[in-house]
C-alpha cells in the first residue's frame, strides 16, 4: 500500500513537473516563435512588411553583420551618416519603404521615419507612446534617471532640471564654460602643437563646463567618474545588437557582465563622495544650503522634509549620472563635428570668424550676444542635422492604438530614426547629404517648410532634452573663442570613420596602426569614384600608378621622335593612354593620394572660375615648395590677394608700357651676340634663357642677368631636381631621418638662392638711404621692399613673403617666356611661309625701327602664330587644385581632399574642339580671334591659366614674345639646322631636350637702310631712343653709355 502510495506522489510530481516544462516551454515558444509570427503576419496584412523573423535572433545578426561589414573601414569623407550608422534601415526603407517591421530578438519593432508619425508619437497626447524600458547595460549607465524614467517620478525631475537649467541659471553658467575654454586654449598655446586632435580635446573641455556648471567641480575632480562612464558607454555601445536568453545572466556572466556590475559600483561610490564632500562643505555655508547648481538642487531634494518633493539617494545618483553622460556625450560630439566642418569649409569657418570678431571682437562671448549668432547658428543646425547627437528614439506602445493607418498592437517597440529624417531628400533636397549651412538661413521653420518634425536633434515634444540650450550656449562659446583665436584645417591623417558609441562619434584608434590611409582610404575611394562611372588604372600599395607612370614616360622619351606636334602623347603619356582606355575624366594615383583626371572643358571652367571656392591650389611637393615657396603661385586666401594686388600693380597697362625699352635694349644685345654666328647654327632655347632672364631682370629687380646669373643657375638647378623627382614616392616623415642626395642638394640651393636675395634686397635698401632711387624704385622689387617696410600691418609683407615673390618671378618669367620664344621660332624656321608672313608684317608696322608699344598690339598675324604656338607646345602642361570640401562637379560628388589634375595638352590636342588636323600648325584657326577659333568655348585655350588665378604675367610673356619676334625677323631670316633632334620633355615647363639648333642668315631688306660698307645696318633711328641705342653701341668709350644708363 505505502509502496503504491509512493508512486501515485511520484507520478502526481514527474506529472507536475512535465506539465510546468511543458507550460514554460509553450510560453517560450509562443514568445519566441508564434508571437513574433502572429504580429508579423498581422503587419503584413496592414501592408507593413519587413525583413523575416529569424527564430530567437530576429533580425539582430542580419543588422550585426550589417554594421561589422561598414565599420571595418573608414569611409569617403562623406556625410551620408544613415548608411555608416544604420545600415540596416538605410537598406530596408529601400526595400520595404518609410515604415517597416523589423526584430531585436522576439521583440518587435516598428521603425518609423515618417515625420507625421513621428510627431504623433513624440507628442504623445493621448500617453500611448511611453519610452522604452531599457535594461541591462544601459540601465547601469544612466539608472532610472531624467532619461529613462516615467510618470511621477519624470515630472518630479523635469522640474528640477528646467530650474537648473532655466534662462537665468544658464546665464550663471557662462562664466564656467568661458573659464573651461580659456584653460584648453591656454594649453594649446603651451603646447605649440600644429596638429592637433581636438575630439580628445572637446571630451575634457565639456567633462570641465558640466563639472563647473553643473556640478561646481573640475575635470580632474570627477576625471575617475568620467573615465568609468566612458568605458561603460563602450560596453553600451558593443552590445546594441547582441541577444541574450532571459534570466541566463543569473548564472552565466560575460566579461562586460563582470566589469559593468565592476564600474557600477565604482562610479556609484565616486558619487557618493562627491554627494558627501558637497554636504561637508556646503551646509551652513549658502543661503540655499546646498547651492544653486544642479547638484545643490539635487542635495535639497533628497533633505526635503516634504515627501512630494522628496528624492531618494538612488534617485540623486542616477541624475547625477545621467547629466555626467548628456551633459558630456552630446556635447563633445557636436562640437568636434562642427569643428570638422570648419576644418573642410573654410568658406564657412571665414564666415563664421567674421561674424565673431564682428559681434564680440577679441573680448570674450556675452550672454546677451551669444543670440545674436546667425551665421553659427546656421552652421551649428546644419552640423546637427547631419551628425546628430541622438540618432534614435525608441518608445513602447502601451496599449494597441491607431496610428496613422496603422492598428499597432500593445507592447511593440517604436524606432524613430532620426537620421532618416535628417538625410530625407524629399524634406532637405537631393543635396541633403551635403553640408549647406544656408538651408537655415530663413531659421528652422522656413528650413522645414514648418515641419516640427524634419529637424529634432535633442528629440521632440515633452521628452525633449532639458539640456538644449545649455548645449547650444556651451557649442558657441567655444567655437566663437576659438574662431576668435585660430585659424584650421583638416590634417591630412585625419581617416574619416564615424562610429556609434553613444552618439556619433569619430573613431579614436591611429590611422597609422592599420594603414588606412596607404590602402582602405585609396580603395574606398576608388570604390566611391567607379560607383560614379568614374573608371581608372587600380591603386598600387604605397605607389598607387607612379611606377606605371615613370615607366610610360620613360619608354616615350627613350623613342626617337618624329618631327611632328603631337605633343601629348610625348609629355603625359600615362593621360593619352587612360583617356582612351577610361573616358575623358578618370581617377588616378599618386602614392596614396587620389588624382581626378579632368579634360571635358565644362568641367575645367566650373573648377578654374572656382566661384564657390572649393578649388584652391593644391598642396605643392616639398622641392617645389623649395623652389617657389608660398608666392604669389602657391599661396592662398588674403596673403595671395595682397600678392596679387602688388604684381598686377607691376604689370599694369602703364607699367608694361615702360619695360618696353628695356625688352628692347636687351633683345639689342642678344642680335649684336648673334651677329657672331651669321650663316652658322645656333641654339636660341640657351639663347632665349639668357635673353628672358636679361628682361626679368631689369624690368623687375633693376638687375642685369650677369648680376643673378648665379641666383638663375641654382633655380635651373632645382627645376631638374623637381622634374626628377617628380613621380618618386617616400614615406612621409622618413626625409627627416633619411635624405636622399637631391634632398640634400635642394636644401643647399634653397638657402643659398635665399642669402643671394638678401643681399639683393640689402643693396636696394642701401640705394634708397642714399637717396639714388626713387623710395626703393618703381618696379617688381621696389613696390616689395615698400611693402616689407609699411608701417600698416595690412599691407606689411615678411621678408619670407618677399623672398618667395622674388623666386617666383625669376622663375615665371624666364621659364615659360624662354620655352614659347623657343617653339614658336622652331615652327618659324619649319614653316617659313609663316615666318615670311610674320616679317612682312613686322616691316610694315616698323620697318627697320624698334617695335613701339602702340603698334605691338596691331601683330594680328604674329599674334595668331604665337597662340597656335602656345596651342601645341602649352609652356604649362598641368593644373593642380585641391578639394577642399565634398562638392558636386558636375554630375560627380568628389570627397574632399582629392586633388584634381587638369591637362591643358589634352584639351589643346583635342580633335572635338580643334578638328582633325589638331597636330598640325595652322595659325589661321586664330584669324578671327580666340573667340571664334574656340567655338566660344573659354576653357578650350588656357595657355596661361584661367579665372582668377590666371597668370598674371601674361600681358608682360606676350609683348617680350612679340618684342624679341619682331626684332628678330627685322634681322634674320632662319630654317631649321640638320642637327636638331626633336624631344619635347617637361621640365617646369614644356621645353626642348636638346635645344633648338636654327641656322641664321642676315635679312637683305628690298626697301629701307642700306647696309653700309662696313656691314653694320644704321637701325637704329634718328630719334632720342635711336641716338641713345647708338651711344650704347659707340665704340668711343668716351661716348660710349651702358645699358642701364639707357634704360634711366
Amino acid at each position: 500500500m505505502a509502496v503504491a502510495v509512493m508512486e501515485a506522489l511520484m507520478i502526481f510530481i514527474v506529472s507536475c513537473l512535465c506539465v510546468f516544462l511543458i507550460l514554460h516551454l509553450i510560453k517560450f515558444f509562443n514568445k519566441v516563435w508564434w508571437n513574433p509570427i502572429r504580429i508579423q503576419s498581422a503587419m503584413r496584412a496592414q501592408g507593413m512588411k519587413g525583413p523575416p523573423y529569424r527564430f530567437l535572433h530576429g533580425n539582430t545578426k542580419e543588422i550585426y553583420n550589417m554594421r561589422s561589414e561598414i565599420m571595418s573601414s573608414p569611409m569617403e569623407l562623406s556625410h551620408q551618416m544613415l548608411a555608416r550608422i544604420q545600415p540596416h534601415v538605410y537598406s530596408w526603407i529601400k526595400l520595404y519603404g518609410m515604415n517597416f517591421l523589423s526584430w531585436y530578438g522576439p521583440q518587435a519593432q516598428l521603425v518609423i521615419t515618417e515625420p507625421e508619425l513621428i510627431k504623433e508619437v513624440l507628442s504623445n497626447k493621448d500617453g500611448a507612446y511611453p519610452k522604452s524600458v531599457i535594461q541591462n547595460y544601459a540601465e547601469k549607465l544612466l539608472g532610472d534617471g531624467l532619461v529613462l524614467s516615467q510618470g511621477k517620478k519624470w515630472l518630479k525631475m523635469r522640474k528640477l532640471a528646467i530650474h537648473a537649467f532655466h534662462a537665468e541659471s544658464l546665464k550663471g553658467t557662462i562664466p564656467a564654460m568661458i573659464v573651461s575654454v580659456e584653460t584648453m586654449l591656454d594649453r594649446w598655446r603651451q603646447e605649440g602643437v600644429k596638429e592637433i586632435e581636438v575630439f580628445q580635446e572637446f571630451k575634457v573641455l565639456t567633462s570641465e563646463i558640466i563639472s563647473r556648471a553643473a556640478f561646481r567641480s573640475s575635470y580632474l575632480e570627477g576625471k575617475n567618474i568620467f573615465d568609468m562612464l566612458t568605458r561603460m558607454a563602450l560596453i553600451v555601445g558593443r552590445n546594441n545588437y547582441k541577444v541574450g536568453i532571459s534570466g541566463i545572466k543569473k548564472f552565466f556572466k560575460t566579461r562586460d557582465d563582470i566589469e559593468s556590475e565592476k564600474l557600477d559600483r565604482g562610479i556609484r561610490d565616486c558619487m557618493l563622495k562627491v554627494i558627501k564632500r558637497r554636504e561637508e562643505v556646503m551646509m551652513g555655508t549658502e543661503p540655499d544650503g546646498f547651492g544653486s547648481d544642479f547638484l545643490g538642487l539635487l542635495l535639497k531634494a533628497y533633505h526635503e522634509n516634504d515627501k512630494t518633493k522628496k528624492i531618494s539617494i538612488d534617485d540623486l545618483i542616477d541624475e547625477c549620472k545621467t547629466f555626467y553622460v548628456a551633459g558630456h556625450e552630446t556635447t563633445t560630439s557636436s562640437l568636434t563635428w562642427t569643428l570638422l566642418f570648419l576644418a573642410i569649409h573654410t568658406d564657412w569657418q571665414n564666415r563664421a570668424r567674421e561674424e565673431v570678431l564682428q559681434i564680440f571682437g577679441q573680448k570674450n562671448p556675452c550672454p546677451d550676444s551669444i543670440g545674436r549668432l546667425k551665421t553659427m547658428t546656421m552652421i551649428v543646425n546644419e552640423s546637427l542635422r547631419l551628425y546628430p547627437p541622438v540618432f534614435n528614439l525608441t518608445r513602447e506602445v502601451k496599449r494597441e492604438v491607431k496610428l496613422g493607418k496603422l492598428i499597432v498592437p500593445a507592447k511593440m517597440t517604436i524606432c524613430l530614426s532620426v537620421l532618416a529624417l535628417h538625410n530625407n531628400p524629399q524634406i532637405w533636397g537631393e543635396d541633403a547629404h551635403l553640408f549647406k549651412p544656408e538651408r537655415f538661413a530663413g531659421g528652422v521653420a522656413e528650413a522645414t517648410k514648418n515641419n516640427a518634425t524634419a529637424f529634432l536633434p535633442f528629440g521632440l515634444g515633452p521628452r525633449s532634452c532639458v539640456g538644449l540650450n545649455f548645449a547650444l550656449s556651451e557649442i558657441k562659446i567655444a567655437l566663437s573663442m576659438i574662431l576668435q583665436h585660430y585659424r584650421f584645417t583638416l590634417s591630412p591623417s585625419y581617416v574619416h570613420s564615424p562610429e556609434h558609441i553613444l552618439t556619433i562619434s569619430p573613431r579614436t584608434h591611429s590611422s597609422s596602426s592599420n594603414g588606412e590611409p596607404m590602402w582602405w582610404t585609396p580603395i574606398r575611394i576608388q570604390s566611391s569614384m567607379k560607383s560614379q562611372g568614374i573608371k581608372g588604372p587600380s591603386y598600387r600599395f604605397l605607389h598607387g600608378n607612379t611606377k606605371e607612370i615613370v615607366s610610360m614616360i620613360s619608354k616615350s622619351r627613350s623613342c626617337p621622335k618624329e618631327l611632328l606636334h603631337d605633343t601629348f602623347p610625348v609629355i603625359q603619356p600615362h593621360i593619352y593612354s587612360w583617356i582612351k582606355l577610361y573616358g575623358m575624366n578618370f581617377l588616378q594615383w599618386h602614392g596614396p593620394q587620389a588624382q581626378l583626371i579632368i579634360t571635358e572643358p565644362g568641367l575645367i571652367k566650373e573648377i578654374l572660375n572656382n566661384k564657390d571656392r572649393a578649388y584652391p591650389k593644391a598642396k605643392p611637393p616639398s622641392f617645389l615648395k623649395k623652389l617657389l615657396g608660398d608666392g604669389l603661385a602657391m599661396s592662398e586666401g588674403a596673403k595671395w590677394l595682397k600678392m596679387r594686388k602688388l604684381a598686377n600693380h607691376t604689370f599694369h597697362g602703364e607699367s608694361l608700357k615702360n619695360m618696353i625699352p628695356a625688352m628692347t635694349a636687351s633683345s639689342e644685345i642678344m642680335l649684336e651676340r648673334w651677329r657672331h654666328y651669321e650663316s652658322k647654327e645656333i641654339d636660341v632655347f640657351l639663347e632665349f634663357k639668357v635673353l628672358t632672364s636679361e628682361i626679368i631682370s631689369k624690368t623687375a629687380f633693376g638687375s642685369s642677368y650677369l648680376e643673378g646669373q648665379h641666383i638663375f643657375d641654382m633655380l635651373t638647378r632645382m627645376a631638374h631636381i623637381i622634374s626628377g623627382n617628380s613621380y618618386r614616392i617616400r614615406i612621409p616623415g622618413i626625409g627627416f631621418f633619411l635624405k636622399t642626395s637631391d634632398e640634400i642638394e635642394a636644401e643647399n640651393l634653397e638657402a643659398t638662392i635665399r642669402n643671394s636675395f638678401m643681399k639683393m634686397m640689402k643693396k636696394r635698401e642701401q640705394e634708397a638711404m642714399l637717396g639714388d632711387i626713387d623710395g626703393y624704385g618703381n618696379d617688381f622689387f621696389g613696390f616689395l621692399l615698400e611693402a616689407y617696410n609699411d608701417s600698416d600691418k595690412t599691407k606689411k609683407i615678411s621678408v619670407d613673403d618677399l623672398i618667395d615673390e622674388c623666386k617666383t618671378f625669376f622663375v615665371g618669367g624666364q621659364e615659360t617666356t624662354s620655352s614659347s620664344l623657343t617653339w614658336t621660332v622652331l615652327l618659324l624656321a619649319i614653316h617659313t611661309d609663316w615666318q615670311d608672313k610674320a616679317r612682312n608684317e613686322v616691316l610694315e608696322l616698323f620697318g627697320q625701327q624698334n617695335p613701339s608699344q602702340d603698334s605691338i598690339a596691331k601683330l594680328k598675324i604674329m599674334t595668331m602664330v604665337i597662340n597656335e604656338s602656345l596651342r601645341l607646345y602649352s609652356p604649362i602642361v598641368a593644373v593642380t587644385r585641391r578639394v577642399e570640401r565634398e562638392i558636386k562637379m558636375g554630375k560627380i560628388t568628389v570627397p574632399a581632399n582629392m586633388e584634381v589634375i587638369i591637362s591643358p595638352l589634352a584639351v589643346h590636342q583635342n580633335p572635338e574642339i580643334w578638328g582633325e588636323d589638331v597636330h598640325l600648325f595652322k595659325p589661321e584657326r586664330f584669324a578671327e580671334g580666340l573667340a571664334k577659333a574656340t567655338n566660344n568655348n573659354i576653357a578650350a585655350f588656357f595657355p596661361f591659366g584661367l579665372g582668377t588665378r590666371n597668370c598674371v604675367g601674361m600681358s608682360f610673356s606676350i609683348t617680350e614674345t612679340k618684342v624679341a619676334l619682331s626684332m628678330i625677323l627685322q634681322r634674320y631670316r632662319f630654317t631649321l639646322s640638320p642637327t636638331y633632334a626633336h624631344c619635347p620633355v617637361e621640365v617646369l615647363t614644356m621645353c626642348p631636350q636638346h635645344g633648338v639648333q636654327v641656322i641664321l642668315q642676315p635679312y637683305e631688306p628690298k626697301l629701307g637702310r642700306k647696309r653700309h660698307v662696313s656691314g653694320k645696318l644704321d637701325r637704329y633711328g634718328h630719334d632720342f631712343f635711336g641716338q641713345l641705342l647708338k651711344a650704347c653701341h659707340d665704340e668711343d668709350k668716351s661716348k660710349k653709355i651702358s645699358v642701364d644708363h639707357l634704360i634711366r
